[in-house]
């Protein structure tokens, strides 16, 4: 029930829905003023979603700093949080996302010897799609890689960041791991963490994908619109009520 309230709840803030509601109230309404207040404060909020100024600073407020290599130089095992990749069934291929850091870096992680195994986690977040993430993502990097399938561990049954936790702890358990880095992107790790720490998981975090630094600003990047920010929007409002539930539900 969780899973599905989550689900709901992160297209309901999503901001492009909250404009197009305010866009079709602003139709059914009767009232020139009320629709005249409607359309203002769509338009505003379009300008406030699509300003780079402004969400470049909250995601960097919103950001974790990483503690890998700081004190330690070798991990057991990297943990690689999934929602980076599927397939297409009309190309019969693998296709990835905006995060694919979160493999790329675990791979680069290997292949410098900085960790020893790798652990990717998550089974299908979808509603309507069964796609478990993790067995894709062990076939990458087995047949197109070529990492030894040894070095390999995969959790295909969780869903979200909880389970993520929960079952990784599971894992690393089993194997009698206890030296692991975290890997999942800038943005979500501050859910991560807090469930990982909550599942008695003690790892370090290196996050991937952060907001860059700016030197200086540009006019474009102060007051021009560019509706690619909406994006970033989306992802920190989806994580902040992420966090909040998760701490009502205990999970964090």
């Amino acid at each position: 029930m969780f899973f599905y309230l989550s689900k709901l709840l992160t297209f309901l803030i999503s901001p492009t829905v909250i404009i197009v509601l305010l866009l079709f109230a602003s139709l059914l309404a009767r009232k020139v003023q009320t629709k005249r207040r409607l359309l203002v404060t769509s338009l505003v909020l379009l300008l406030i979603f699509s300003n780079p100024f402004i969400i470049g600073r909250l995601m960097r407020a919103w950001e974790l700093k990483d503690t890998a290599f700081t004190q330690n130089g070798q991990y057991d095992i990297a943990i690689v949080l999934s929602g980076f990749m599927t397939r297409d069934p009309e190309l019969h291929r693998l296709t990835f996302g905006d995060d694919v850091d979160r493999l790329t870096e675990a791979l680069s992680m290997y292949r410098k010897g900085q960790v020893d195994r790798i652990l990717i986690s998550g089974g299908s977040g979808s509603m309507v799609i069964d796609t478990r993430e993790a067995l894709l993502a062990r076939e990458f990097l087995v047949k197109q890689c070529h990492v030894p399938d040894s070095v390999i561990l995969i959790d295909t049954v969780s869903r979200n960041t909880y389970e993520n936790a929960v079952e990784t702890k599971k894992i690393l358990e089993q194997n009698k791991i206890s030296s692991p880095v975290l890997i999942t992107s800038a943005f979500h790790m501050r859910r991560a963490k807090g469930c990982f720490d909550k599942a008695g998981i003690p790892a370090d975090i290196y996050s991937t994908d952060p907001e860059p630094v700016k030197q200086g600003y540009y006019p474009e990047d102060l007051f021009i619109p560019d509706t690619r920010n909406i994006r970033n929007w989306e992802r920190l409002m989806r994580e902040i009520v992420g966090v909040l539930m998760y701490e009502l539900k205990g999970y964090s």
